[in-house]
């Protein structure tokens, strides 16, 4: 079976089986599930005046109830040419899967955005199976070889793409420095951040010959051991900056590794 469909077949495992049930808002208004009663005040709506409990009690009162909205899901991918490195380009893709039929799954709408290289595409809002199918098999066939972001704009297209407030996933390796200070007013972001564990900790012969996957030119350096430390060290400065960036904008975050590990991830951060 080809790569592509054993991935969108997992995807629907996992989700139907797994991730059962819809999303819940706890915003208070109408709907169906009891969340307070409360003193009548100015303004209320007379509809919402709980007679019997009014008469109990000598004065009225009203019932405040949980709403179910429909919520806007924003699935945003960040491709260049780091994207091939190990089975990074398939995790892209299972996790685009998932997230959108679960999306479907809860009722609620789907949206999504390739940021591939200095491109950028957007699809329409959809509940349709048959369009989200189609929107995962165009980012699979996506060649990222030879691709850099200009990671500096995709937070101004994203706020300029999407006018209502969202649920907003942004998965991407998040091995350069952006700014969300500015979408993270504006949605609820979450960020995936989806790394090869060699990327973290590359284990590099003296005589290996490297191409950068963004050049597409050789790497001719001297990989020593204290070269590879040097290397280790700076990744892990770059990405406590990262956390504390998203800390500060009250941002959730998740690192991912293997598909093996993702469902759980997403699962225990954003309750599903």
């Amino acid at each position: 079976m080809h790569t592509f469909q054993t991935l969108v077949l997992k995807a629907k495992e996992d989700v139907y089986s797994l991730l059962q049930g819809s999303n819940f808002s706890k915003i208070l208004g109408q709907g169906y599930d009891f969340a307070e009663l409360r003193p009548y005040a100015q303004g209320d709506d007379v509809r919402y005046i709980s007679w019997v409990n009014s008469a109990k009690l000598g004065e009225p009162y009203v019932k405040r109830m949980h709403e179910e909205r429909e919520l806007l899901v924003h699935v945003s991918l960040m491709i260049d040419g780091r994207t091939i490195i190990g089975q990074k380009h398939q995790l892209f893709t299972y996790l685009l899967a998932l997230l959108s039929y679960s999306t479907v799954l809860s009722n609620n709408l789907f949206e999504a955005s390739f940021c591939v290289g200095t491109s950028f595409k957007g699809f329409e809002p959809t509940k349709e199976i048959e369009s989200i199918e189609r929107c995962v098999d165009e980012f699979s066939n996506i060649k990222p070889l030879g691709l850099k972001i200009a990671y500096e704009k995709i937070a101004h297209k994203l706020v300029a793409l999407e006018r209502k407030k969202s649920l907003l996933f942004l998965i991407g390796d998040f091995l350069e420095e952006i700014d969300l200070s500015l979408l993270s007013q504006k949605h609820e972001v979450c960020i995936v951040m989806v790394r090869d564990r060699w990327e973290e900790k590359p284990l590099i012969n003296s005589d290996a010959v490297l191409i950068n996957p963004i050049t597409k030119k050789n790497i001719n350096k001297n990989f020593s051991k204290k070269s590879l430390e040097y290397y280790r060290k700076r990744l892990v400065e770059h990405d406590e900056k990262l956390y504390a960036h998203f800390n500060q904008h009250k941002i959730k975050y998740v690192k991912i590794y293997e598909q093996e590990e993702a469902l759980e991830k997403i699962e225990r951060l954003f309750n599903f």
